[in-house]
């Protein structure tokens, strides 16, 4: 643990100011300080969210940051002002996020592929939270709300992972740590970084509390329900479905110009046109329970009885018959053909490494082990432009077609022609979606979550049904209209307060965050978005 005396005094004098600072005093974070009148809340409510599980869960769920003091700018997938955040943080986080998707489709008995547009949702998703809580964490440090080491050498000392006899014990600790490829600095790091957003969060919560009159104005919205629709506009994604025949190939073609861009898309983007190493493979699966050592005992013994029948037993009979695995065990455990990425990782891994026909010996994923067998393998294959001209020719095309269109739809929510607008999405072959009835005191609106897609729709009316113009979120654009409207009876059930304290903090941070950021220097290495 980092016991340095100077940082010890710092913490003690912080301890003192926040003490002493009254609610009417000093900045706007003094008075909020003020408000916090205890650090156990903070510990308690802490310790339920990281360490209420066995640790395994809370290595996948919250993940550990490798030790990154050494790091340098060459190898990292963000940066927050000084700070580099690593490729292994970033990996991590997608892992734990792949891991909770997986957990909950277990858990509802949903399937759940991970195929490219999935995984890079993911990537997205891993690098922008891993920045969010840098930021939190760099915003907390600017304003002097502290964590001191006292407190997160108690949360370790708590946590019975690392104790015997009731005891906390060192040797575990650091045997645990070891064991994961993870240093105390990291993980101390990771603790800290969680109490600095659950400090904030209840520092925003304490100045969020609504009045009367705010309790009243929301339940009135609470009774006014609305029904949107929306349309989504990719120009990567939609620009491929518009109609262009041969005739249009042949002719663009034969044009110079149309042909260098032809040359230099696929230049660009070769590698997505190249057709990766796949395999097929079956797979038998023992569930157990994460965290349930007598659930998972029960599987191991079971997928390690069946990797020996497997020796002398056709494996797609046993696959049919002990699996539990609902979407493969009809089909003798047969997982077609699937590319690195598009698998869990540890089946995944086990596929790739085998031989044609060879059976893996029994390995571990989150919520189940599994068997595979290897049943083909297809090499790689570069892309060449004469095989992929024609059909680069076609998708460029498509896009400059439906950009045209999209000027045209533009034009016609500008001028609030409802009729011109269903033409021009017909013509674009789509149509709309709904987000079904909600409240107006919603703090989100089903499937537009976006905050800019939020504020859109609110704009609209009962006389002003459409979107003047088109909303851009991360390079897709949007159309909204006003469908219906309709007026219900209150839910007197709701606790109106609690809801909005809630509405009300959580947008204040989200707020405060982004300022920060707009002060910061925040870059992305976008090769590990791709």
């Amino acid at each position: 643990m980092d016991t340095r005396k100077g940082r010890d005094n710092r913490d003690k004098q912080n301890s003192e100011t926040m003490k002493d600072v009254t609610p009417h005093s000093g900045s706007t974070f003094d008075q909020l300080k003020g408000l916090i009148q205890s650090r156990d809340r903070t510990k308690k409510i802490i310790g339920t969210l990281l360490f209420g599980l066995p640790i395994i869960i809370v290595f996948i769920f919250f993940g550990l940051p490798s030790d990154n003091s050494n790091m340098s700018g060459a190898s990292n997938a963000a940066r927050v002002n000084r700070t580099f955040i690593s490729i292994a943080d970033f990996l991590q986080e997608e892992q734990r996020i792949q891991k909770m998707q997986e957990y909950y489709a277990q858990m509802f008995g949903q399937p759940i592929t991970f195929d490219p547009e999935r995984q890079k949702a993911m990537r997205r998703q891993a690098v922008e939270s891993l920045v969010q809580l840098e930021l939190l964490s760099q915003a907390t440090e600017k304003e002097n709300i502290l964590v001191s080491n006292k407190e997160i050498l108690s949360f370790i000392q708590d946590m019975n992972e690392f104790k015997k006899d009731g005891q906390f014990q060192p040797s575990y600790y650091f045997q645990l740590l070891e064991a994961n490829r993870l240093s105390p600095a990291s993980f101390e790091s990771k603790i800290k970084k969680q109490v600095q957003t659950q400090r904030t969060r209840q520092l925003f919560e304490a100045v969020s509390r609504p009045s009367l009159m705010e309790v009243e104005k929301l339940n009135e919205l609470s009774r006014q329900q609305w029904n949107i629709q929306f349309v989504r506009l990719d120009r990567e994604a939609q620009g491929k479905k518009v109609s262009v025949s041969d005739a249009e190939v042949t002719e663009r073609l034969a044009k110079d110009e149309f042909k260098k861009r032809v040359n230099s898309y696929f230049e660009a983007n070769r590698s997505q046109y190249d057709t990766p190493e796949k395999v097929s493979a079956q797979v038998i699966v023992a569930n157990f329970t994460p965290g349930n050592p007598e659930s998972e005992k029960k599987a191991m013994d079971k997928i390690n009885d069946l990797h020996k029948k497997s020796q002398t037993e056709d494996f797609g009979q046993l696959a049919q018959k002990f699996s539990d695995d609902v979407g493969t065990k009809n089909k003798k455990g047969d997982l077609g053909y699937f590319a690195r990425g598009e698998k869990e990782m540890t089946l995944e891994q086990a596929a790739f490494s085998l031989e044609v026909g060879k059976v893996s010996v029994p390995v571990k994923g989150f919520t189940s082990f599994q068997l595979v067998k290897l049943t083909d393998r297809k090499p790689a294959a570069k892309a060449e432009l004469a095989t992929v001209e024609r059909k680069i020719a076609t998708e460029l095309i498509g896009k400059d077609k439906f950009e045209g269109l999209q000027t045209q739809l533009a034009d016609a929510l500008k001028a609030g022609q409802l009729d011109a607008v269903n033409a021009s999405l017909k013509t674009m072959g789509l149509a709309w979606e709904e987000t079904g009835f909600f409240g107006l005191d919603s703090a989100q609106i089903p499937k537009l979550s976006e905050k800019e897609l939020k504020m859109a729709a609110l704009e609209l009316s009962p006389k002003n049904t459409l979107s003047k113009q088109l909303v851009t979120v991360r390079n897709v654009q949007y159309a909204l209209h006003l469908k219906e409207t309709k007026t219900v009876e209150a839910d007197k059930k709701r606790d109106e307060a609690k809801m909005m304290t809630q509405q009300a903090s959580n947008q204040m941070q989200d707020d405060w965050i982004q300022q920060f950021r707009r002060s910061s220097t925040v870059q992305i290495n976008q090769a590990v978005l791709e």
